[in-house]
C-alpha cells in the first residue's frame, strides 16, 4: 500500500449513497506516512474508477465480496477524495440500488479485514 500499517488507521464505513475509506496516520506530524496516505487513495480513487480491483484481490489472495458488481457497473460509481490534515478518505456514492448492495459488501469485508490498523 506504501505505508507501514503500523503507523495508520484504516476505516470503512458504509453509508446512505454508498462508503468511505479512512485512512489517517497514527502520528499528525508524520508527514512522509501522509503524503503515502494521499499517494494510496488517489492510486485507488484511479484504479478502482476503471473497474480494477486487483489491489484488493491481492492485499486478501481471494475474491472480495462486491467487486464483481462495482467493476461492472464502475460507471454509476462516483469517486471522491476528501483531504483530511492527516491523511485521506475515499468516497463511493452511487444511486444503483445493487450497486449500493456490492459497495456495502465491499465495506463490510474490507472493515472486518484491515480490524486493528
Amino acid at each position: 500500500m506504501g505505508f507501514n500499517q503500523s503507523k495508520i488507521l484504516h476505516e470503512f464505513k458504509s453509508t446512505t449513497t454508498g462508503g468511505e475509506i479512512v485512512i489517517t496516520a497514527l502520528n499528525n506530524s508524520d508527514v512522509e506516512t501522509i503524503k503515502q496516505i494521499k499517494d494510496h487513495i488517489s492510486d485507488i480513487q484511479k484504479e478502482f474508477s476503471s473497474g480494477n480491483f486487483t489491489k484488493p484481490f491481492y492485499i486478501h489472495a481471494q475474491d472480495v465480496p462486491g467487486t464483481k458488481i462495482m467493476s461492472e457497473k464502475k460507471d454509476f460509481i462516483k469517486y471522491s477524495i476528501n483531504e483530511i490534515n492527516n491523511g485521506a478518505t475515499l468516497i463511493l456514492e452511487t444511486k444503483d440500488k445493487e450497486l449500493l448492495n456490492a459497495i456495502h459488501q465491499f465495506i463490510t469485508f474490507q472493515g472486518a479485514e484491515h480490524l486493528g490498523h
